[in-house]
């Protein structure tokens, strides 16, 4: 079954000596099957992504299709490999995951994700990822 939800995510980047912040609200669906998929777009400056979640026992994947195309796997304590496409050009990645928090209530839930992201033998960034999604009540419904 899928449900209607209000997503908030927020992503903290810090590369060399800088931090950053970001949050975005958008709407999206989430569905329970075999494994846990919570689907929505986001518009970064003037690219958009359609961008799908999947909670799984094994790990989490977030892939990302449009402007920008990418297939992070999310394994901890374990390293995995992507490839970052943009603007026709492949970047190989290595993604080292630290930890996956993932807390499920009746009606959504919150998932973290803590990793580094290396392009070859250089640290690109330490990241962390977060999104709340909440059931829309019957009432928030266009």
């Amino acid at each position: 079954m899928d449900y209607n939800v209000d997503i908030q995510t927020k992503q903290v980047v810090k590369q060399l000596d800088e931090k950053n912040k970001f949050s975005f609200k958008t709407h999206g669906t989430w569905s329970k099957r075999n494994a846990e998929f919570i689907r929505y777009q986001e518009v970064i400056d003037d690219a958009t992504v359609k961008v799908t979640i999947k909670i799984e026992q094994s790990g989490v994947k977030i892939i990302r299709k449009g402007d920008i195309n990418m297939n992070l796997h999310f394994v901890e304590g374990e390293d995995t490999f992507t490839l970052y496409e943009v603007g026709g050009g492949r970047i190989p990645l290595t993604v080292r995951t630290h930890s996956i928090l993932h807390f499920v209530t009746d009606n959504g839930g919150k998932l973290k994700v803590h990793y580094d992201l290396w392009q070859e033998e250089e640290k690109m960034g330490t990241y962390q990822f977060e999104i709340t999604y909440k059931e829309q009540s019957e009432n928030e419904h266009n």
